[in-house]
Formats: C-alpha cells, structure tokens, sequence
C-alpha cells in the first residue's frame, strides 16, 4: 500500500510594495512548479509601512536605495524593477490598502490572489504607480477578471484591515521581522531574499530527501 504523507507547509510573509519579495516571488514561482503537490504554500501579508503617514526624505532614499540594490540581483527581471513609486509625488503612506486587497481577492480563490498581486507588483514596482491607492486597486482587480462587487465588499471592510494588522502582530510574535520571510515545516525562517538554491536545499531537507541544508548562510530555527 502506498503511504500517503502530508504536504509541507511553508509559509511567505511579504509585502507587494518591496522589492525583494518581487524577487522572491519568481525564484519561489520555480519551486511551486518543481515540487508540486509534496508542498503546501500560504502567503501571509506583513506591511512593511503599517501607520497611514508620508514616509520622510530620509525613508524614502532608504527605499530608493533597496530597489536599486535588488535591480543588480542576477534574475532577468530584476532589470526591469523601477524606483519610480518612490521617486515621484505620490508615494504609498502604507502598504495595508494593497494587501487588503489581496485578501479580498483570496476569497475568490488562491490563483485570483496571485494574479493580482501580479499584477500589482508590476503597476508598482516596474511602473512606478501607486497601488494603495483605491482607485488603482479597482482597476487592477477589474482588469485581473474578479467578480467586482464581492472583491468591493472585501475590499472596503474593516475586518480585512484588522486581519491585515492582527496578522502583522501575529507574525512579529513569531520572529518575523522583515520581508520576504519563509517559515518551511515550522522549522526553518529563512529572513531575507535568498538564492533559489538555498530554498530548495531547505526544502529537500525538511522533505527528508536532505540530511541538512548544505547553505551557510545563516537561518534561525522556529521553536
């Protein structure tokens, strides 16, 4: 009789403003096609700019800075990464709009998720558009094929902001404390942009086709 093993679970924290997880996302794109079915993936929101304020001069060269520093990474599409939404005149105040639309995309299922968070980290971090922004979230749902007045309702309530801000608190009681962080097997957090060698090798070993990750680089245990 065949034995039957539970898939493993990891679980992505990110932000659709930041431009590592961008990154993150085709190298993790890779290993969704490559491990299929033995892997569980759940991606959770962690807002990097959680308080309703302008970032400062000094915050925004900050974020200058992160971008032009993912824009030398060796993916083909780092290439196309823009600093344009920090540049221009109207930044996002706070990444919790965006990712509450994404949670209200969820409802409709996890593919119409990833396709707007697709299509929002394209508007803002290659075109430079502000996705925050209610009006561009409705265009970017709409052209994406959601079923508008059910996004809409999602969307506009209060309980998918206090989903978005108790999953932060959640999160930072677990360690978490930047983006893009991967918890695999409840073993491993991996913190940070990482080569798409290292979460496979993660991967494998908590899978068990790997005595230990082979990467030294360091990680943190999850307790």
């Amino acid at each position: 009789m065949k034995t039957l093993h539970k898939p493993l679970q990891i679980t992505v924290y990110q932000d659709v403003l930041c431009a590592w997880c961008y990154l993150a996302d085709l190298r993790l794109d890779v290993l969704r096609h490559e491990f299929g079915d033995a892997v569980r993936w759940s991606v959770r929101p962690y807002p990097l700019r959680v308080q309703d304020v302008l970032p400062t001069e000094r915050e925004l060269r900050g974020l200058v800075e992160e971008v032009q520093r993912a824009q030398r990474e060796p993916d083909a599409l780092a290439r196309q990464l823009s600093a344009d939404l920090w540049q221009g005149g109207d930044p996002p105040r706070t990444s919790v709009p965006a990712l509450a639309a994404l949670e209200a995309a969820r409802l409709q299922g996890p593919q119409a998720r990833a396709f707007l968070a697709r299509a929002m980290q394209r508007a803002a971090l290659e075109q430079g558009v502000n996705v925050s922004r209610s009006d561009v979230v409705f265009e970017l749902a709409s052209r994406v094929g959601l079923a508008m007045n059910e996004f809409s309702a999602a969307f506009r309530s209060e309980e998918t902001r206090r989903l978005i801000l108790d999953e932060h608190r959640l999160a930072q009681s677990r360690g978490v404390r930047g983006v893009p962080t991967l918890v695999i097997g409840g073993r491993w957090m991996l913190c940070g942009l990482r080569d798409l060698s290292e979460y496979r090798e993660h991967i494998l070993a908590c899978l068990g086709r790997l005595s230990a990750p082979r990467s030294g680089s360091p990680e943190r245990v999850v307790h």
